[in-house]
C-alpha cells in the first residue's frame, strides 16, 4: 500500500489514526476496516445506503476474503469498463456499450497538477484519477464499488499512470484534515439526496487544505434537458439513485458556505456526462449533440449567461472557509 495513503488515512467514523495489522486497519475504538487485496475498505456499515455497491462490496469482501482476483482484460479493454460505461458517462454512451476500442479518457479542467495530492471522489473505474494522473496530479480514486475501485487499478496499470485506490463513501471520507490540495468530484453527488450532499461536502472542506481547489460537477435544474427530465418526473426531489436537481442560485450559495470564493462554469448541454474528447466513439447522430454541446460552452465563456440553461455545471471553489 502507498506510504502516503496509509499515513493520511484515518477511521471513517471518528477520525483516530489507524494501525495495519493481518490485512485489517483498526482505530482504537475498535473499529476495523478490512485490506481486500491491497485495497483498504473503508466503509461504514451501519448507516443508510447511497448506493447498492456498499452492500454488494461488504457482501463481497466477506465471501472472497482478498483471494487474487482474475484478470478481466480482453481485446484491450477491461470488461468491467465494457459494461458500466453508459452508467458512469451517461446515456450517450449506450451505443458503445461493450463496444469500446479504446477508454474515454476525458479532459480534467484543472490547472497542471505539479505533483499536488488530488482525491477523486466517486471514480469508479477511474477515468477522471487516470485524467488526473496524466495532468500532473498525484491521485487518490475512492469509490463505494469494491469491482469499480479494482477495475480502476487495471486500468491505471494498463495505462502506465500511478494511481492509488480505496473503497469508501463520499459522506466518510477515511482521511485526516488538510490531506489533499484538490479534491474531484463528477456525477457522484448529484444522485444524493441535498442533505447528503451536503454532509460530503463537509468533508471534502475537511479533508482539502487551506486555499485547495474543489472541481465538482452538479446537474443544473433549468439545463434545456434537465428541465425536461425533472417535468416528466413530476418535479419530485427524487429517491434512491436519482438525478436531484439544484438551481444555479442554490449551488452558488451551497458552495460558498461550504467553502468560500466559488466559480459556476459549464460542462456540457443536451444532458449529462457528455465529452467531447469521446466523440469519436460516438455514432453520428450523437457526435452533432457532442458538437453542439461543446460549441454552446466555448461560447459560454464569452456570454455568461449562457451559464444558468446548461445542464451540467462545475462548480471550482477555493477552501477558504476554515481556520
Amino acid at each position: 500500500m502507498n506510504k502516503w495513503l496509509l499515513d493520511h488515512l484515518v477511521c471513517p467514523r471518528d477520525k483516530m489514526a489507524l494501525e495495519l495489522s493481518d490485512n485489517n486497519l483498526t482505530c482504537a475504538s475498535g473499529h476495523v476496516y478490512p485490506v481486500f487485496d491491497d485495497i483498504p475498505v473503508m466503509l461504514v456499515d451501519d448507516v443508510e445506503e447511497t448506493h447498492a455497491y456498499i452492500s454488494k462490496t461488504l457482501e463481497k469482501v466477506s465471501k472472497d476474503k482478498g483471494n487474487a482476483q482474475p484478470d478481466l482484460i480482453k481485446n484491450g479493454i477491461d470488461e468491467f469498463v465494457q459494461g458500466e460505461i453508459p452508467y458512469t458517462s451517461g446515456n450517450l454512451y449506450f451505443s458503445v456499450q461493450y463496444k469500446l476500442k479504446r477508454y474515454p479518457i476525458p479532459e480534467m479542467r484543472l490547472a497542471e497538477g505539479e505533483g499536488k495530492w488530488l482525491l477523486d471522489v466517486g471514480c469508479n473505474w477511474g477515468r477522471w484519477t487516470v485524467a488526473a494522473a496524466m495532468k500532473g496530479y498525484k491521485p487518490i480514486g475512492l469509490d463505494p464499488s469494491l469491482d469499480a475501485v479494482m477495475a480502476a487499478r487495471r486500468v491505471a496499470k494498463q495505462m502506465n499512470v500511478e494511481a492509488d485506490f480505496l473503497v469508501g463513501d463520499a459522506r466518510f471520507l477515511p482521511f485526516a484534515e488538510n490531506s489533499f490540495d484538490t479534491v474531484f468530484c463528477y456525477s457522484v453527488l448529484q444522485h444524493f439526496s441535498k442533505d447528503n450532499a451536503r454532509i460530503s461536502l463537509d468533508e471534502v472542506a475537511r479533508v482539502l487544505k487551506k486555499n485547495g481547489v474543489s472541481l465538482i460537477q452538479m446537474p443544473n435544474k433549468y439545463g434545456i434537458r434537465q428541465y425536461q427530465q425533472h417535468r416528466r418526473r413530476g418535479f419530485t426531489e427524487g429517491e434512491g439513485f436519482e438525478v436531484r436537481y439544484w438551481t444555479p442560485a442554490e449551488l452558488m450559495n451551497t458552495f460558498e458556505n461550504k467553502f468560500g470564493p466559488t466559480r459556476m462554469s459549464v460542462d456540457c448541454y443536451f444532458g449529462l456526462g457528455i465529452q467531447a474528447s469521446d466523440i469519436d466513439l460516438m455514432p453520428l447522430h450523437y457526435r452533432m449533440v457532442v458538437l453542439s454541446s461543446e460549441t454552446l460552452r466555448k461560447i459560454s465563456t464569452i456570454f455568461n449567461p449562457l451559464t444558468k440553461v446548461a445542464d451540467s455545471v462545475y462548480l471550482e471553489s477555493v477552501n477558504q472557509n476554515k481556520t
